[in-house]
């Protein structure tokens, strides 16, 4: 691939990216339910905490027909935050990223490390500092 290629945005692009994703999405839902420790029970629970619903949005049933291979219902998309922090990732929301080449981000890790890389700086100037001031003492 050319370098001018390799700068071309997916999004710009004229090619469609394959987009057929709704089985492998489907199996990172049911992998992460496994993993998160919570039933699909407690997951419908937490969902509709996350929806902030008067009125039960989503039930176990639910969820078994939303993300089980053979049948054709699908999660409303809107409901993919309120998922992502039921089953603690958002491996899903990466999933349906992915023909984009793009993935979610954590801000609040950014930031964490943006802090930490601030500190070191901090450290390198405080240490140049001592070493200038140093210097100074020798030559007087």
């Amino acid at each position: 691939m050319s370098e001018n290629q390799d700068s071309i945005n997916i999004l710009d692009s004229e090619i469609p990216p394959d987009c057929e994703i709704l089985h492998h999405f489907s199996q990172c839902v049911n992998a992460c339910m496994r993993r998160c420790g919570f039933t699909r029970q407690g997951l419908a629970r937490r969902m509709n905490e996350a929806l902030k619903v008067e009125v039960v949005e989503v039930d176990e049933g639910k969820l078994n027909k939303w993300f089980a291979p053979s049948q054709p219902a699908s999660m409303p998309i809107q409901y993919l935050p309120a998922l992502c922090w039921a089953i603690k990732s958002v491996e899903p929301a990466n999933v349906l990223l992915m023909p984009l080449m793009y993935s979610a981000s954590d801000e609040r890790a950014k930031k964490l490390q943006e802090a930490s890389e601030c500190e070191v700086q901090m450290r390198e100037l405080q240490d140049k500092r001592e070493s200038i001031l140093e210097e100074v003492k020798i030559n007087t």
